[in-house]
């Protein structure tokens, strides 16, 4: 059995995957040992780890579940010149980009009670003085509410701080 290459040549960047038609995301480069979900809670975009070691012909782009990398090359077959996407050049995203969902609302979505669920956005502000605006997925501000913080108590939307000094909820 033919195995196909793990690195494929391509004259622009992919779509989808022709092997599983997954996305096809940037190799971010740089990132030492980060694992990417490290750099997905902190960057808060999409990207495989290249690590800190660039090959002479890096490819820039792979598949989203990793079977595939993806090299530029011009028409004739030849390497184009490349900007690898290095890390320390990537820009956090805001943390509003994911929609977190509380248990009330996941419960209720499951038993296709969507007239119960809504929108929040919330701003909290940290011990540390750290503002960020989270959108939650909840069945009332409350819940909105709680969500947040035990969202900050875990450490799970990569801040500094612990504890939310301030939290505003608002109904999108």
């Amino acid at each position: 059995m033919l195995e196909r290459p793990r690195i494929i040549d391509v004259t622009r960047k992919p779509a989808k995957c022709p092997v599983c038609g997954e996305r096809v995301v940037d190799i971010i480069y740089g990132t030492g040992d980060m694992t990417e979900s490290e750099f997905l809670l902190e960057y808060r975009c999409e990207g495989i780890m290249g690590g800190d070691n660039i090959p002479r012909r890096p490819p820039i782009w792979a598949c989203s579940c990793g079977c595939k990398r993806f090299r530029k090359v011009n028409p004739d077959g030849t390497d184009a010149p490349v900007k690898v996407k290095l890390l320390k050049d990537v820009r956090k995203k805001p943390l509003s980009l994911i929609c977190w969902t509380t248990e009330m609302a996941s419960t209720n979505i499951g038993f296709n009670r969507m007239m119960l669920v809504h929108q929040f956005e919330v701003a909290i502000v940290t011990e540390f003085d750290e503002k960020e605006k989270l959108r939650i997925t909840a069945v009332n501000g409350e819940d909105a509410e709680d969500e947040a913080r035990k969202l900050v108590a875990l450490g799970n939307i990569g801040l500094k701080g612990r504890q939310c000094i301030s939290v505003n909820v608002y109904d999108k």
